[in-house]
């Protein structure tokens, strides 16, 4: 953020005009009042920034507590819905032996599996993703990413994994200790409805402790699908940099701090409105690459003694 250059010649001149009197040190004493004046006001503007933040926060963090109700709610009864499975030993072999199946797929992420039509997933690409915000405590923001490569996803931690008879269900509790993220950003709006954002270039990201909840019904015709996908997620921190963005330096370095504090609750708050919008795309996905897939496909690239355990629960 930069002093308008009208305003320091005006202030310049006033200087001028009341010191005459005193010369040279009258003109050099009114330039550093007016360095001292451009200091404080930048000074002011960045603390202003800084309680409208803080408010900002306290505001959001208010709000959580009923906005993030829906996905708790989902979490938590999915899990109901397999408690009996869960508890029983023969449940608990089965977890087992998804485990390792789980494992197998990790194995493979970096390379893909071209004899099933899945890509590469390790780092994962996405060419565009479009979001949205429209709420009264947060304000009305827009943000495109895009040519997104996610790094790390193979690192993940499988802590829970439960395959239901009844549907037949499948559902996964994972965590990523740490994700890394990088791409390019356009972002527009007003934060708070006081703080006008922009700024558009590259940006950088480290995502601490990403949570992933999924369960789903499966079907089987002629090859597998979802016939119902829930997800839930979460992260505990973010650091992130936004290059070029508020065509200030010191300016971003403040929102970048402020977007490192805010991301996770905002998270939280807006999720009720985008996560439909994730799973359905997450889903068809899914659906779009595993639809043609057969069970003799999965056989005979991942190997008999990994599936054999499940075919009695498959209707082919």
């Amino acid at each position: 953020m930069h002093v308008p250059k009208e305003i320091i010649i005006v202030v310049l001149a006033i200087q001028v005009v009341f010191s005459e009197s005193e010369g040279l040190p009258g003109i050099l004493g009114g330039i550093e009042n007016v360095a001292n004046s451009a200091t404080s006001f930048l000074s002011g503007l960045l603390q202003r920034q800084k309680e409208l933040i803080h408010r900002v926060t306290d505001t959001a963090s208010n709000y959580i507590n009923t906005a993030v109700e829906t996905p708790r709610n989902l979490l938590i009864n999915a899990t109901k819905l397999t408690t009996g499975y869960i508890d029983s030993a023969a449940s608990k072999g089965l977890e087992l032996k998804i485990r390792r199946f789980i494992d197998k797929l990790r194995s493979r992420m970096p390379y893909g599996i071209p004899e099933l039509g899945i890509p590469p997933l390790e780092p994962y690409r996405l060419d565009e993703l479009d979001i949205h915000v429209d709420n009264s405590d947060i304000g009305n923001i827009s943000i495109v990413l895009e040519d997104i490569v996610l790094y790390n996803l193979s690192t993940f931690v499988i802590n829970k994994a439960k395959l239901s008879l009844i549907g037949p269900t499948f559902a996964a509790n994972i965590s990523i200790p740490e994700i890394y993220a990088e791409g390019l950003y356009n972002i527009s709006g007003v934060l708070g409805n006081t703080v006008d954002l922009k700024g558009a270039g590259s940006f950088k990201a480290n995502i601490y402790d990403f949570q992933l909840y999924v369960n789903s019904l499966l079907g089987f015709h002629k090859g597998v699908y979802l016939k119902t996908f829930d997800m839930d997620f979460s992260l505990r921190s973010i650091d992130i940099n936004l290059g070029n963005f508020m065509d200030d330096d010191e300016l971003s370095d403040v929102m970048n701090k402020v977007f490192k504090e805010l991301t996770p609750k905002v998270i939280e708050v807006i999720k009720p409105d985008i996560l439909p919008g994730i799973q359905s795309y997450v889903g068809s996905k899914i659906n779009e690459t595993v639809h043609q897939i057969t069970l003799k496909d999965i056989i005979s690239v991942l190997g008999n003694n990994e599936i054999r355990e499940f075919t009695h629960i498959i209707a082919v």
